[in-house]
């Protein structure tokens, strides 16, 4: 099952964090074994904030692992005709007991031939993915590049992530009808002191409540994010919170959680009645 991770702003709406709370969650909470990759480069990936600098260093100089084995190095095989299951087993580095996996950026590379070799191979790619797991979170372009259209279009859930931000908000619900139509939401780094909370948002824009959501705010958290210790500190907390601002972040961050697997769930069951040949 695809799930793009997507928002119409960078920087601000907590994409890569809000992917990398849900599928740590996802995995905790044993709904499902993920896999996780970008189809861009960044310089605050996935693996910054799941990963700790030294064991991203320590990958990076044993066995060349970025260059060999990262998602540049199985586009390139992909390309070439090989079999890509095979080729994602050695790729993709194990995070929690096998049922959470990262497919790996590398360090140097020409970001237009990478836009243009994950457009040319991705079918392939996300066939194999879907293989080897049952969800594959995709942190998806915001400026939507070669691959970002496809990945829109044919993943099975779209999870829009959105800041607290009257602008932001209306600029989305003006401009992106179609993703509308297969999309949930997800409200980053949310505080509900703020004017803009869920239930504004909800009634502004009349989104049904049970395809929101949100990811609370929380120091501690952002600070294991910057230290590559994110699944660290929710698995430290997913069953009893060490206090109260975590215990109210977990809370909600599970409910979020739930509501994307049941509506990605919901979408995969009504694309497969609505399409001939398929049970």
């Amino acid at each position: 099952m695809k799930i793009s991770f997507w928002s119409n702003i960078r920087g601000v709406a907590g994409v890569t964090a809000n992917m990398g709370c849900i599928s740590v969650l996802t995995s905790l909470g044993r709904l499902g074994t993920s896999v996780l990759l970008e189809n861009h480069y960044s310089t605050n990936s996935i693996g910054d904030i799941l990963l700790s600098p030294g064991k991203i260093e320590q990958l990076r100089e044993h066995g060349d692992y970025f260059y060999r084995y990262g998602v540049e190095y199985v586009l390139k095989r992909l390309y070439s005709g090989e079999e890509g299951e095979k080729l994602l087993h050695n790729a993709v580095i194990p995070l929690f007991f096998s049922s959470l996996h990262y497919l790996p950026q590398g360090r140097i590379v020409n970001k237009e031939v990478f836009n243009y070799e994950f457009n040319l191979v991705q079918d392939e790619l996300f066939q194999a993915l879907e293989t080897i797991s049952d969800y594959v979170f995709i942190d998806t372009e915001t400026n939507q590049n070669l691959s970002s259209n496809v990945i829109l279009s044919e993943a099975d859930l779209v999870v829009v992530n959105l800041p607290q931000n009257p602008h932001v908000l209306e600029e989305f619900f003006e401009n992106y009808a179609s993703i509308q139509q297969k999309a949930v939401y997800l409200i980053g780094r949310y505080r509900p002191e703020s004017y803009w909370k869920i239930s504004r948002i909800c009634s502004e824009f009349h989104i049904p409540r049970d395809r929101i959501g949100v990811i609370p705010y929380n120091m501690e958290m952002e600070e294991a994010m910057m230290q590559g210790h994110l699944l660290q500190y929710l698995n430290r907390n997913f069953y009893k919170a060490s206090d109260a601002e975590s215990e109210y972040l977990i809370r909600y961050a599970k409910r979020s959680c739930q509501m994307i697997r049941k509506n990605a769930l919901s979408l995969r069951r009504a694309a497969r009645k609505d399409s001939p040949g398929i049970a």
